[in-house]
């Protein structure tokens, strides 16, 4: 009896399915949250009405932010919600200023406004009970 050592052909495997979309949560530890978009029209009206699928994605090193378009691919089920992986950063979402402040601080002539504490309460008159405190 020969052995042979000719191993058997591996199947070709289909390329991933991936989805391109905008990070919508990043608060979970290696997860975040992409939501794709597309437009469909109403089978009654006629109108196009935009339709929203969430998806849950693996990011091992946390590098998507809030706001970034990332392209994910589909992987084997990584929890109860998890299928799929963080495949590259297409684009990084922009920096918003707060409230203005950084715009505001961009103009000749401008200040940023300081918070200012609030003023304590003034004692009260002598005449006055004192408030009483539960314990």
């Amino acid at each position: 009896m020969a052995t042979t050592n000719e191993q058997p052909t591996a199947r070709a495997r289909a390329p991933r399915r991936t989805v391109t979309g905008m990070v919508i949560s990043d608060k979970m530890m290696k997860t975040i949250t992409v939501q794709t978009s597309r437009k469909v029209k109403h089978p009654v009206y006629g109108k196009y009405v935009t339709r929203y699928v969430s998806y849950k994605a693996h990011d091992e090193a946390g590098k998507a932010k809030l706001g970034d378009t990332v392209e994910i691919a589909f992987a084997r089920r990584l929890s109860k919600t998890k299928n799929w992986t963080l495949v590259r950063i297409v684009s990084a979402a922009r920096v918003v200023a707060v409230r203005g402040e950084e715009e505001l601080a961009s103009l000749p002539g401008k200040t940023v406004p300081v918070p200012v504490a609030p003023k304590p309460a003034a004692p009260a008159p002598a005449g006055a009970p004192a408030p009483e405190v539960s314990s």
